[in-house]
């Protein structure tokens, strides 16, 4: 939002409101300003319950976008921590109309679509749920969600999908640069589908998903120390920035903030099912201490669900321990793009959500 901001490129205003709806609505303002850096948008707070709207969404949910005469053009677009940078295309489809005074596009990337004709060779893919990560003209980019072809893109024609109302939270799963994106080639042959979207052979990644399935077409665990492929490894440079977390001025948070740090480090290292388990036990533990803290001091309480941020925080919980249990269905091995997202997404947890009680708990004396 600051970087739309600064570049000029939309003739509109962008607001950042903190809604606690008390005083220490002030000091996360600060934090957030100081986090995001905060230096072209206009950012402001609530210090008041009874000046709080009666409406709206927290910005972890999406955007809110009204036109110059302030009516409502979008609700919420997609919330970020689904569907990642999808999230800001969608609004920049919406901003790219509304301030050129164009009709809003009927489909954005980021939305949620279903096909409702597949490609020919394809069929049996006809009537999965996915997300549109490009819209241009006639043509759509369908990122599938699950099914044989999950994380993977196929290019269809607008024709042959239909936009979905917004996922609720529970239902919504990630789609992000790190699984959809990669594609499959439509026009090839069945056979070079197939390679194309994932195997191993004999622990040796082909093109496409290759390890990052975890199995190979014997449906034997993938070994990722037989492969070469850039997609299987992990920068260490990366690890150290993801799990370099900053202090939320709780002592026993940060402390298990640290023990999740260390069991994620050890998933980097062994990529096996045992430590992912292990992290599944840390973040559970955790997060239920986390929230019974809310439950203790009054953290994030708001008559407006969709104004609560220790409800908000709870789904978010959630969403991060269900996307671990998926995974350990899946099979033996745990694939580098996933321990990717997965670390990325605690810093993100902690660096834009747990920002959010330091103040407060700290000032109840939470420890």
């Amino acid at each position: 939002m600051n970087s739309w901001a600064a570049e000029g490129i939309f003739d509109c205003n962008f607001l950042c409101i903190c809604v606690l709806g008390d005083r220490s609505a002030y000091g996360l303002c600060k934090e957030m300003s100081n986090q995001m850096k905060l230096t072209h948008c206009v950012n402001g707070f609530v210090e008041s319950a009874r000046d709080m709207p009666t409406y709206g969404q927290l910005g972890c949910q999406g955007f809110i976008i009204l036109d110059k005469e302030h009516k409502v053009v979008s609700e919420g677009t997609s919330p970020f921590m689904q569907v990642r940078a999808l999230a800001f295309q969608h609004v920049e489809a919406l901003l790219n109309s509304v301030c050129k005074n164009l009709p809003l596009p009927d489909l954005c990337p980021g939305e949620e679509v279903q096909l409702v004709k597949a490609p020919a060779g394809l069929e049996k893919l006809q009537g999965y749920r996915g997300i549109c990560t490009r819209a241009e003209g006639d043509k759509v980019d369908f990122g599938f969600m699950d099914g044989p072809l999950q994380g993977k893109v196929i290019a269809v024609p607008r024709s042959s999908v239909e936009r979905l109302e917004p996922m609720d939270e529970e239902s919504m799963q990630t789609c992000s640069n790190g699984t959809c994106g990669q594609g499959c080639s439509t026009s090839a042959s069945k056979d070079q589908q197939a390679e194309d979207c994932g195997s191993c052979n004999g622990g040796t990644c082909k093109p496409g998903m290759g390890c990052e399935a975890g199995y190979n077409n014997a449906g034997t665990e993938c070994d990722p120390s037989n492969c070469d492929r850039a997609e299987c490894h992990i920068d260490p440079s990366f690890v150290s920035q993801a799990l370099d977390l900053i202090s939320v001025k709780v002592a026993s948070m940060d402390s298990e903030h640290e023990e999740c740090a260390v069991a994620l480090r050890r998933l980097v290292e062994t990529r096996s099912r045992e430590v992912l388990e292990e992290v599944l036990r840390c973040l559970s533990d955790h997060f239920a201490h986390e929230e019974a803290l809310f439950e203790e001091h009054g953290f994030g309480v708001h008559a407006n669900e969709k104004l609560s941020a220790k409800t908000s925080h709870v789904k978010e919980h959630r969403r991060l321990l269900d996307k671990v249990r998926k995974q350990l269905s899946r099979g033996p091995s745990v694939p580098a793009p996933f321990v990717r997202e997965l670390l990325q997404e605690f810093h993100e947890h902690t660096t834009l959500y747990d920002v959010q009680y330091a103040d407060f708990l700290a000032s109840k004396g939470a420890k």
